[in-house]
């Protein structure tokens, strides 16, 4: 997993010594760096392209590349007139000027590139027209479009200006680069989250790829972020990535934010040879109103790796719960029912139908199309008592968290092996129910950062993950987020698989974090494999992990 940061400069400043003592060195060497990871990157792109290893690229045409620089006016612009500098001569390269540069680094970068360059490379300013200019043409023609205009301290919307030239860049077919950040973009996005993407297109540099200095940035996972970032690169700034994260740790001791990569999963393995199913655990899932979302997630648990996966009708559930407990709850409006016939629908052989709670539940997951008028109480009343006699692992999902029995549930829990998977709209129901507020999808999409780790504040012993464009996942002081799932996951059905991949896991005894970490990648991975972007069905999902 990577650190994830708000922004480096506290921790550049932290590291200038690293450097030189002299501070105006230390810098430029920084931006130096960032210009020769902009540089590399450039030359990938190319490379990839004709197949070559990374040799000569004058030598195979690069010569012939037409490459624009948009540059600002503080070290981000520096960054660009660097770039510049060691692009001189190699390519054909323009330069715009957006805004003249205030800072004393993009001063002195812009001279010295001006003053040695000024033949070789066309110089632009920004211009409120640029419809049939010859700027205008030099976008359409590029090849390579690089974003050095803002950094991380980006705030507002930019102006008309910058609107305009948005316009045309990102209709440009070039391949746009930004340097840390794609301008136009603040901090947690807020500045444009109630823009349409068309809109966002106006208002923000829309990167294929996204170069960030020395960390990843928080704002580049925001939903809202998504669509506009492409492809994120880490490039360090001349310090080791030992020596970085150690500094950073200690300037940004409270920031514990991570991405995930494919190596945290902890697959399940099974290494004995002499082994039975018993020793795998054995995952209940609770059916209720729609019977299909319980059995994607039965089959998702035993696809993970529980030796026995188990479905229940919820109303078989209450007539087991009903014979077991005699004073917890009013079982007089429970109407007696003949058990649920399950070969109605279809359902994997595999999967275990049952009237009762198996003796030997490992983990039970509840919620997946449960429905919302139920009553819920004789079963948490149930799992209480088996939670008191042995260390079960439970997953809530969906329609639980519209229950208010269930929030006094998590309340009263305090050394449960718990995770609870809202998407966006259901985490809002949950924060409502718990007194966080009222808050409108909108609103939980743009504050979803603050909104889990207020949440794990409350209930530090609970995992959280926060389906979204980017899932969340919080624990304790503790985000990872996961960016890796695809577009085609926007299906019903697609969160039963991954709680029951979490069931599955907790069964066979991980703990909660790394239930929800593995279960997360698995099921984000899985979407990868589908070729196209509308046609998953769930059950590929779970084929494929």
């Amino acid at each position: 997993m990577i650190l994830v940061l708000e922004s480096v400069k506290e921790v550049e400043k932290k590291l200038a010594n690293y450097f030189s003592q002299n501070q105006e060195v230390s810098e430029t060497l920084m931006i130096e760096n960032a210009a020769m990871s902009l540089e590399k990157i450039i030359k990938k792109c190319f490379c990839k392209k004709k197949g070559l290893k990374k040799q000569s690229l004058k030598k195979h045409g690069f010569s012939n590349k037409s490459i624009l620089v948009l540059c600002g006016s503080g070290n981000n612009g520096a960054d660009g007139y660097a770039l510049c500098r060691r692009l001189a001569n190699n390519c054909k390269l323009n330069v715009l000027q957006v805004s003249k540069p205030k800072s004393i680094y993009c001063q002195n970068a812009f001279s010295s590139l001006k003053e040695f360059h000024k033949k070789e490379i066309n110089f632009f300013t920004l211009d409120e027209k640029i419809k049939n200019s010859k700027l205008k043409k030099i976008i359409q023609k590029s090849d390579v479009i690089v974003d050095c205009i803002f950094g991380t301290g980006f705030h507002d919307l930019v102006n008309e200006k910058i609107q305009n030239l948005f316009k045309v860049v990102n209709q440009s077919d070039a391949i746009k680069i930004a340097c840390d950040i794609p301008s136009g973009l603040s901090f947690e996005v807020k500045n444009i989250c109630d823009f349409s993407l068309q809109q966002k297109k106006q208002f923000v540099f829309c990167a294929d790829k996204t170069v960030c200095m020395g960390a990843l940035k928080t704002t580049l996972f925001c939903d809202n972020a998504k669509d506009l970032v492409g492809k994120i690169y880490l490039a360090d700034i001349g310090v080791c990535k030992k020596t970085f994260y150690k500094t950073a740790k200690k300037v940004c001791a409270k920031n514990q934010i991570y991405l995930l990569q494919k190596k945290d999963a902890k697959f399940p393995t099974r290494n004995e040879l002499n082994t039975h199913k018993g020793k795998f655990g054995t995952a209940l899932t609770i059916c209720g109103q729609k019977k299909g979302a319980g059995i994607l997630c039965a089959s998702s648990s035993f696809r993970c790796g529980a030796g026995l996966s188990f479905i229940m009708d919820y109303d078989d559930f209450i007539c087991d719960a009903r014979s077991e407990i005699k004073n917890d709850c009013d079982h007089t409006k429970i109407q007696p029912k003949e058990f649920y016939d399950f070969t109605q629908i279809k359902m994997p052989a595999c999967l275990m139908t049952t009237d009762k709670i198996p003796d030997n539940v490992t983990s039970i997951a509840l919620g997946s199309g449960f429905g919302r008028d139920k009553n819920i109480l004789p079963i948490l009343s149930s799992i209480k008592k088996i939670v008191a006699e042995k260390n079960l692992g439970l997953v809530f999902d969906a329609d639980s968290f519209y229950y208010p029995e269930v929030i006094s549930f998590l309340k009263e829990q305090k050394n449960v092996r718990m995770v609870l998977t809202p998407h966006i709209k259901e985490f809002g129901v949950l924060l409502k129910q718990l007194g966080f507020g009222d808050f409108s999808n909108s609103e939980v999409v743009n504050n979803r950062f603050e909104l889990v780790k207020e949440f794990c504040k409350k209930f530090p012993n609970i995992v959280l993950v926060a389906k979204g464009a980017n899932t969340f996942i919080g624990y304790g002081e503790k985000i990872y987020i996961c960016n890796l799932g695809m577009p085609c996951l926007a299906k019903g059905g697609s969160g039963d698989v991954l709680t029951g991949a979490i069931a599955g896991l907790l069964a066979q005894n991980y703990d909660p974090e790394t239930s929800a970490i593995t279960a997360v990648i698995m099921h984000a991975l899985a979407s990868t494999k589908c070729k196209k972007t509308y046609n998953l069905f769930p059950e590929d999902l779970i084929l494929q992990m």
